[in-house]
């Protein structure tokens, strides 16, 4: 029996990842701090798996700056690398990679499925996971970019977090603290099974969506 929610994924056409959606500035604010958190753990010899291809924007950056820079994904329509299932990645690939890049991906099939992913992602990443996931909380506040003297821009987050109205996008089965099982402290658990947890938050300029940067546990 198919995993709920892999045959939708399968069959979206290319063009669904170039819908109005993807031009609205959040969605851009996410995928360029997808890729400086990618940039912040790597070098250009370091090889790098992204697990969700969607339409290109982060692998494309990635492999025009010269980065080996393998694409993953269930949908062969995206024209990934590697065509294969998450749950079964291992037997899909036949390398190690210094970094795993999983962005906006697991939330798209049911959560019991969750502890499997990172298992699988754990058995072919050398050392890193980059994780990001949805958090459902509404957030409410303002993110300060502040540039002093001589000094490189930086950002001051000022958000606050509710659960007034715990709404989750049609096209997911689960988000962060959706529910119990699914909540921030719940998902840490399981998280920490497979790796240290080298750093975690949100983005600040979208803070709907939370990242995590793992590492492997020996």
């Amino acid at each position: 029996m198919e995993v709920q929610g892999f045959k939708r994924e399968r069959e979206l056409n290319k063009e669904a990842y170039y819908s109005e959606g993807y031009f609205e500035k959040y969605q851009l604010f996410s995928l360029s701090e997808q890729i400086n958190l990618i940039y912040q753990n790597t070098s250009s010899k370091s090889k790098v798996l992204e697990i969700g291809k969607g339409n290109g924007f982060v692998s494309d950056f990635f492999k025009k700056a010269g980065f080996v820079f393998d694409t993953f994904d269930i949908n062969a329509n995206l024209e990934p690398d590697i065509v294969g299932n998450i749950l079964e990645l291992e037997s899909s690939i036949v390398k190690q990679y210094d970094l795993i890049a999983c962005c906006e991906v697991l939330e798209h099939m049911d959560f019991k499925y969750f502890e499997t992913s990172l298992e699988q992602m754990r058995k072919i990443t050398n050392k890193y996971v980059i994780l990001t996931l949805p958090n459902c909380q509404k957030n409410f506040g303002m993110n300060l970019q502040i540039r002093l003297p001589k000094r490189k821009v930086f950002s001051l987050p000022l958000f606050f977090h509710t659960l007034i109205g715990k709404n989750i996008c049609p096209e997911h089965f689960w988000e962060i603290n959706y529910t119990k099982e699914t909540s921030q402290k719940s998902i840490e658990k399981i998280l920490l099974k497979y790796f240290t947890i080298k750093d975690k938050g949100f983005f600040h300029t979208n803070p709907y969506h939370n990242f995590y940067i793992l590492e492997k546990r020996q």
